[in-house]
């Protein structure tokens, strides 16, 4: 049965080019979809709404692949001049600044500066107490920490007349 053969050969054959020709068409569709590399897609700014002054919740979850863990992701807005209370996280911070700038002021180091674009990291338990330069300042703050614990812990300022 050579006959029976080649006509299976021809009709596989006749399937793989259908789908070849599928599978290129569906790819030129993806590509004419995609931006050149001259331009790009994002939110413009005036779209996101923006939240009031303070740390603004926008999830808390727990972390499925370590027990007793949750992760909490915040939209922290400080007005121009403003400076946080002094106060630390049960775990750790990390914090991209999307908007202005602040002075990241935390006890036994340097201050440092932060702009639109940085990232920084805070250790779990770290006393610091931020405060935002003229045009205020914006960062998305991820915060992981053990489940159930309070997002923040305030610390009093030490009364700087007292003598130990």
């Amino acid at each position: 049965m050579v006959v029976s053969s080649a006509r299976q050969a021809t009709r596989q054959i006749g399937k793989d080019g259908m789908r070849q020709t599928t599978l290129g068409a569906a790819f030129l569709a993806l590509a004419a979809c995609q931006p050149s590399a001259d331009e790009h897609y994002s939110a413009a700014p005036q779209d996101i709404p923006r939240p009031p002054p303070g740390s603004n919740e926008q999830l808390r979850a727990p972390i499925t692949i370590a027990d007793g863990l949750e992760v909490i992701i915040s939209d922290v807005v400080i007005p121009p001049g403003a400076q946080v209370p002094r106060h630390y996280h049960p775990g750790e911070e990390f914090l991209y600044v999307i908007e202005g700038s602040a002075v990241h002021v935390q006890e036994g180091q340097p201050d440092i500066i932060l702009s639109a674009g940085d990232s920084y990291v805070i250790p779990p338990q770290a006393v610091h107490s931020p405060y935002a330069g003229e045009a205020g300042a914006r960062a998305v703050v991820f915060r992981v920490h053990t489940e159930g614990e309070p997002e923040r812990t305030l610390v009093e300022t030490p009364d700087e007349t007292e003598t130990p």
